[in-house]
């Protein structure tokens, strides 16, 4: 709280215009004052961004989203009457689903704050600095996410060019999922996890680029849905039909079989990637332990981490399910699987549950 009484603004676009004659349309909703002004300041710097309206609470915003439209939705925790955690599900619903960035100083990294926010269906966070000083590196901080969002945004509202998708027949008994994910795939997995059939008991495996504090956290929220067993993944730990393993955020993924007994193996580096943990290892211990008895999941993510690994899958006739553009925060990792002609299917988490379900459970 700033001690100013909150203030409303809504105004035009501002000329920073992208090629093509794009602007991003930013919304800003924070209880200060003073805070907004400093955000709106810092947005109005970066070109091809247009602050849509500065408004002082969550109502506020979900008001103004019903009669106006606003792409990027820059949004403050602490708030009174209702909190931004609290508005954001409303938020993204009210907005048509806008790329929803928290800033706040309650989201540091390894804060718990912080996954909520990004299980809640945020698309990323940042922390804000002390009040009294604004680095340039928080700005450039802001630019690029801005950037990022902002790209993502325009691409889910442009036609999906036609893509072929690669038709694969499944075995009886599917023997593990293996999900990769990035920005935005929080929300991605808690949608999946939460639609797939208690029925499909194969082990999953997920690999989601988290910082190493985060991943315990990651491990909780999963857990706290209530469907299967959840762990961070162990080095020589069994593989048990019904779990779910994450990866750590200090090392690869990978496994180890012998017999009928398949193990975890993490892998400290793996050559070609800048991610740790990358998906390529992953996807490619699946396909060497289970070939075409395993099954790969893409969710939302910026770049192209996973696609080695889901060659490798595909050339073992395993099927790779694909989130579409529409609902992925960034349609980096799913994007270039489905360009290569890796997808068997592009659909939202909760289609991919189904269509898992679908494939791989017998008729009743």
């Amino acid at each position: 709280m700033s001690g100013l009484e909150p203030v409303a603004a809504a105004r035009r676009a501002s000329p920073g215009v992208l090629d093509g004659g794009q602007v991003s349309r930013v919304l800003i909703v924070d209880d200060s004052l003073v805070m907004r002004s400093i955000i709106q300041r810092i947005v109005e710097q970066a070109p091809g961004f247009s602050v849509c309206a500065s408004l002082p609470s969550a109502q506020a915003a979900l008001d103004f989203l019903g009669v106006n439209a606003a792409d990027i939705i820059l949004l403050d925790i602490e708030m009174p009457r209702r909190s931004g955690l609290d508005a954001l599900p409303d938020l993204i619903a009210a907005s048509n689903k806008a790329r929803i960035l928290v800033l706040s100083s309650y989201c540091h990294e390894g804060a718990p704050t912080t996954l909520k926010a990004l299980a809640l269906g945020a698309s990323d966070t940042l922390s804000k600095p002390d009040r009294q000083c604004y680095p340039q590196s928080f700005t450039d901080a802001l630019h690029h996410k801005l950037r990022v969002l902002g790209d993502a945004a325009r691409f889910s509202r442009q036609a999906m060019p036609p893509m072929l998708a690669r038709p694969v027949l499944t075995h009886s008994t599917l023997e593990c999922i293996a999900i990769g994910s990035s920005t935005g795939g929080i929300s991605a997995i808690h949608e999946l996890l939460g639609h797939l059939d208690p029925l499909i008991d194969a082990p999953i495996l997920i690999t989601q680029h988290l910082p190493t504090d985060f991943v315990p956290f990651l491990v909780r929220h999963i857990g706290d849905l209530g469907l299967r067993p959840v762990h961070l993944a162990k080095d020589g730990a069994v593989l048990q039909r019904g779990h779910i393993y994450c990866a750590p955020g200090d090392a690869h993924l990978g496994l180890q079989r012998s017999g009928d007994v398949t193990r975890i193996e993490l892998i400290g580096d793996w050559p070609g990637t800048v991610y740790k943990p990358s998906v390529d290892p992953m996807l490619t211990a699946v396909a060497r332990c289970f070939g075409a008895s395993g099954a790969g999941v893409m969710l939302s993510g910026m770049g192209s981490d996973g696609l080695a690994g889901a060659q490798l899958l595909a050339e073992e006739g395993a099927p790779i399910y694909v989130q579409d553009p529409q609902t992925s925060t960034v349609w980096g990792m799913p994007g270039a699987v489905a360009r290569a002609g890796l997808a068997s299917v592009i659909l939202p988490p909760a289609g991919i549950a189904r269509f898992i379900a679908d494939c791989w459970l017998e008729p009743i």
